[in-house]
């Protein structure tokens, strides 16, 4: 494949993860007006984002089966058009049960693309090139980590939640129908996840360690981004306008952070990258509950800069472990379950300890976690070595 096509593909799988994200990202600075709509507890409002990781773990999970029918290609279509048909039903529920039946169907439609997508770009591109081209691909979830608290900051006043959820699931409607007609590669045929193919890889001692960071980078990146902005207003007491611009600009440094996380990866290896990202992340999640005022808006934006860098580093490790075959399996085992805990068991547990009055302790936690995992790492000599 030439240049120019892997380039080409690897826009629009970039604009297909873009639009994945932001229709599950997009709650986040929702969530306070869709609590206040519907009259949702602490608890019951980051349940929702415990109910898009139950959508996304089986569709993840069991993306092989489609994918052996229906190719890459196809199943990264009808990933799209379930995601854009989740959308729909939760912009149209009355009920706190209309809107998790629609964030069922939108986290099936979000957990379906990734190891379609990762499968298409790493059978596309040499090995030397793979890192700066999963650099270019997670460039989607940091520009929709941008995007989401932005275009609810400029539209909620003349839209409100229900239309800007329309919105996006119109985008993916039509994006699906793009990828259709004009989508390049993904041509090969996944492999379901029979037992043989899990056993061989979850016997592998690097799986359950990349499991454990993924949990982690998750757990920081994604479960306190579904929590921060309530976190700010609530807690913090900032304005909610005001914590949307905020957050939507601590996501830019992560853009800046992905252009370069290729070549970082590439130079200094997925071990050091994952270092400084996880140190820096770290000590930002810990100042978030210590700092007020002007240090509080450093700290929100410090606490993403680096961890995007994670996901370039920590996918290219992860598609060293196991044949290039059932690398697909591999990915789905992992980010599946790493996401049930990051994206859903984390900003539910956040929302219960913020009825309890002691969201705090979540933060610290998290935090704490991350530069102990700075110690294992600085361990782990052999970690990301192919």
């Amino acid at each position: 494949m030439d240049v120019s096509r892997n380039v080409r593909m690897l826009m629009m799988l970039l604009s297909v993860l873009f639009l994945s994200m932001l229709s599950r990202l997009i709650f986040s600075p929702l969530l306070v007006f869709i609590q206040k709509d519907l009259s949702l507890t602490g608890q019951q409002a980051g349940s929702l984002f415990l109910v898009i990781t139950a959508g996304y773990s089986p569709g993840m999970l069991f993306s092989g089966f489609v994918s052996a029918r229906l190719r890459h290609r196809g199943t990264i279509v009808l990933s799209l058009l379930l995601v854009a048909a989740g959308t729909f039903v939760a912009a149209l529920g009355n009920t706190y049960i209309h809107i998790l039946i629609g964030l069922w169907i939108l986290g099936i439609g979000t957990g379906m693309y990734p190891p379609s997508g990762i499968a298409s770009i790493t059978a596309a591109v040499s090995e030397e090139k793979a890192g700066k081209a999963l650099a270019v691909h997670e460039l989607g979830p940091a520009l929709a980590f941008v995007v989401a608290p932005l275009l609810v900051a400029g539209l909620y006043s003349c839209l409100g939640w229900r239309m800007i959820l329309g919105v996006v699931g119109l985008l993916n409607l039509g994006m699906a129908a793009f990828y259709y007609r004009h989508g390049i590669g993904g041509e090969g045929i996944g492999q379901p996840p029979h037992f043989s193919r899990i056993r061989a890889v979850v016997g592998k001692p690097e799986l359950w360690y990349n499991f454990l960071l993924f949990c982690i980078a998750l757990s920081s990146m994604q479960g306190l981004y579904s929590i921060l902005p309530y976190y700010l207003i609530t807690v913090k007491g900032l304005d909610p306008k005001g914590v949307n611009l905020l957050v939507g600009l601590s996501r830019t440094t992560g853009i800046l952070t992905l252009l370069a996380s290729g070549y970082m990866v590439d130079r200094f290896g997925s071990r050091f990258v994952l270092m400084l990202a996880f140190s820096v992340g770290g000590i930002s999640t810990l100042f978030l509950v210590w700092a007020t005022g002007t240090l509080l808006d450093l700290f929100v934006i410090l606490q993403p800069a680096l961890l995007s860098a994670f996901f370039p580093a920590g996918l290219l490790a992860l598609s060293r472990i196991g044949s290039p075959e059932s690398q697909n399996v591999t990915i789905a085992l992992v980010i599946n379950f790493a996401v049930l805990f990051g994206n859903g068991i984390v900003p539910s547990l956040l929302g219960w300890l913020a009825d309890a009055g002691t969201i705090e302790i979540g933060f610290l936690a998290i935090g704490g976690a991350m530069l102990l995992m700075v110690l294992s790492l600085y361990r782990n000599r052999r970690y990301g070595a192919s």
